[in-house]
């Protein structure tokens, strides 16, 4: 499906009920650079990254590296693409479907073994929804760290989510589960037999020629991550947690583990502008908003859809540590906003006009 069916889809859907609403993105983007600006003098860190069409408008950092560096952020700097990285995650499980490897109607316990048969018997396309009735997080009272740092793996991911039963028969509505997209994570690395990361660096990002998105497959030195914080209080990033030799554990792994440049984030909402991410017809069904949100927008395989001054969003948000996230792609404006806040004081999703 080319971008103006998407836009046509996302209208018949409810996604446009704003169109033709007099407002301009250039003094949208001006006043956010502005305000930007004004939060940087507060102690505000980050990115900011505006393309439309294949002109990039803004692309620049915010603040220092740390709390008490001189180092600032620039456009080469990397930061954790948090819940960003579900839309990946779900590209991938689609990936693996247009190869006939799964099905997303199949029971998820046909192709991952040791699920309890009331996971088994789930079908993945519920997991992708956040409709399979899972928890949001499973937390270890043990473990001293940050929770979802822990360094487990696929086997112990597997064993906790036998330990709860559908919160609601699967399919019934949605609520929000990072588990959920760590089962698929375990889903694609048993089908793919590579990691997960490997798997997605291998595959969609190499064929759709994008680079500056990754955990280790990058290889970037720690100087050039971004410290999270809450004003001078330093929270780390993600080389300093806990992780396992082929990167996070599976409380992170597939739901948020992914980081990414500036210029990595450009090349891959260009290779979805140019449909090379996906091969027809599993772009469209990427795209295409399938369940209610409790605050009345729409969720798809990965993706959140929502209205706004500008048009309907195909976007997400993240967060992890203290790092918030957001990502808004307007496409009836051929649009890209991407926010990435290092410090808790400044949500990126608040900053958003």
């Amino acid at each position: 499906m080319k971008i103006s069916g998407m836009i046509l889809l996302l209208c018949l859907t409810g996604g446009c009920s704003t169109l033709g609403a007099p407002v301009d993105p250039g003094t949208r983007i001006a006043e956010l650079v502005r305000k930007l600006e004004r939060l940087e003098r507060r102690g505000f860190a980050g990115q900011l990254v505006v393309a439309r069409g294949d002109e990039v408008i803004v692309r620049r950092g915010f603040g220092t590296m740390a709390p008490g560096d001189p180092r600032r952020v620039d456009a080469g700097a990397v930061m954790p693409l948090a819940s960003v990285t579900k839309p990946i995650t779900a590209s991938a499980v689609l990936a693996l479907a247009a190869e006939g490897r799964l099905a997303l109607d199949e029971p998820i316990g046909e192709h991952l073994p040791g699920l309890a048969g009331h996971w088994a018997e789930v079908p993945v396309r519920h997991f992708l929804t956040h409709t399979a009735g899972l928890p949001a997080e499973i937390v270890n009272r043990d473990w001293a760290g940050e929770p979802r740092f822990e360094p487990i793996g696929r086997d112990t991911l597997i064993e906790r989510v036998n330990r709860f039963r559908p919160d609601h028969p699967p399919g019934a509505r949605f609520s929000y589960s990072n588990v959920g997209y760590n089962v698929l994570a375990a889903l694609i690395e048993v089908v793919s037999g590579q990691s997960f990361e490997e798997f997605v660096a291998g595959g969609l990002l190499v064929t759709a020629g994008v680079d500056g998105i990754g955990l280790l497959e990058p290889g970037w030195s720690p100087e050039r991550l971004v410290v999270s914080r809450h004003g001078s209080t330093a929270a780390g990033h993600y080389f300093g947690q806990p992780m396992l030799a082929d990167g996070m554990g599976f409380h992170l792994r597939g739901a948020g583990d992914l980081m990414a440049t500036p210029a990595g984030v450009i090349a891959w909402w260009r290779a979805i502008r140019r449909e090379v991410w996906l091969s027809a017809p599993w772009m469209e069904a990427w795209l295409t908003p399938r369940v209610a949100e409790p605050d009345g927008s729409r969720y798809g395989y990965g993706w959140n859809f929502r209205d706004s001054p500008l048009g309907p969003v195909i976007g997400h948000t993240g967060q992890v540590l203290d790092f918030t996230v957001d990502l808004s792609w307007y496409p009836d404006r051929d649009l890209l906003v991407y926010i990435n806040s290092a410090d808790a004081r400044f949500p990126a999703d608040a900053l958003r006009w």
